[in-house]
């Protein structure tokens, strides 16, 4: 725990931060300077988002787009905001690192008690923010629901759904293709106690 205290009490250049993530065992996300240590997910949300992953991943590769989970990063703000999100898709033809999204047209992050704030609140005013993002998903892991962000037309407003029916569709007019709340949540198991 002292390395996590130590690291987070520093302003990092983004060159040392690249040079720290070369060699940590976990993951930092980074923002105007600082290193922010990224929690340990659980089980249930790592199956969601290779749930998410595996549905669409054949689908959208056929059609020019690239899938990365967990440990991809994806540039906010170049120099200042580096995020790792649960799942980014992007155009095939943005890529030109091996280690950076930059132009992501989805993100996904799966809810739980220690991110959900920042998901929420911050990163989902960065995320929308970038003009190549067109969808933006919170997915719970503890209940079936997602909050599902649309970009309206070329604005810069997005539309927001509840999707919470095991058969809803959410509809990806971009990619041509859509996944329901089952296809999401296959093989998680909930608490009865909710």
């Amino acid at each position: 725990m002292s390395d996590l205290v130590e690291v987070s009490a520093r302003i990092y250049s983004v060159e040392e931060y690249f040079e720290i993530e070369n060699h940590s065992e976990i993951r930092h996300e980074f923002e105007d300077g600082i290193l922010i240590p990224m929690p340990g997910e659980t089980l249930d949300a790592n199956e969601i988002a290779g749930n998410i992953s595996a549905t669409l991943r054949k689908e959208l590769r056929k059609k020019g787009f690239r899938i990365f989970t967990h440990d991809v990063r994806t540039i906010v703000h170049e120099r200042r905001i580096y995020r790792y999100p649960d799942l980014v898709i992007t155009a095939s033809n943005t890529v030109k690192d091996i280690r950076h999204v930059t132009e992501p047209v989805l993100i996904v992050e799966v809810l739980s008690e220690s991110t959900e704030e920042v998901d929420r609140n911050k990163k989902f005013r960065q995320y929308t923010a970038l003009s190549s993002l067109q969808y933006y998903l919170m997915v719970h892991q503890d209940t079936a629901l997602v909050e599902f962000y649309r970009r309206k037309d070329d604005s810069s407003t997005f539309e927001f759904n509840f999707i919470d029916q095991q058969n809803d569709k959410i509809e990806f007019p971009l990619f041509d293709t859509s996944i329901t709340l089952e296809d999401i949540y296959e093989g998680i198991q909930f608490s009865s106690a909710e």
